[in-house]
């Protein structure tokens, strides 16, 4: 199937669009490990929360580099025979660095931030300093970013 490579912009856009995505770290043994976490693209970097101990953070003491993945089914294409079979859909792949926030106003931005995301305008008690210290919180700087769409032929 045909592929358009998106714009830095299209594919920006994208990534702030959509909330969940895959965190790929690598743990002190070498070995990869991938996990599926909400998120917010905020201000420019990946933000997301996550409990104050566990193996993406020994992973991510161990080797700050890593790989973010968000991609969105677009459509689902049937055909009779199964190699003719497909999706079209969308996908951002970042890399970067990662690191927690150890800045308490920014810690509650951020927070607040994601919060209002999955909130969809509804409201929410405010993120205070007694609630942000009950998680951390991973800031992805992006270092390089990829984007493209698997699309129809008349989409080219």
């Amino acid at each position: 199937m045909p592929q358009k490579l998106l714009t830095q912009e299209e594919t920006l856009d994208f990534l702030a669009r959509e909330t969940v995505g895959h965190l790929a770290t690598f743990d002190p043994s070498g070995y990869p490990y991938i996990v599926p976490l909400n998120y917010v693209y905020y201000q420019g970097k990946i933000y997301f929360h996550c409990a104050l101990e566990g193996r993406k953070l020994d992973n991510l003491a161990a080797n700050n580099r890593v790989c973010f993945e968000v991609s969105r089914v677009d459509k689902k294409v049937f055909a009779p025979l199964p190699c003719k079979c497909s999706t079209r859909y969308t996908s951002a792949l970042v890399f970067g660095t990662a690191g927690i926030v150890t800045n308490l106003e920014r810690k509650m931005e951020v927070l607040t931030a994601l919060t209002a995301t999955y909130a969809e305008g509804q409201p929410f008690p405010s993120i205070d300093a007694a609630a942000s210290a009950r998680v951390n919180l991973v800031e992805i700087t992006i270092d390089s970013i990829h984007g493209k769409r698997n699309v129809d032929l008349e989409e080219l």
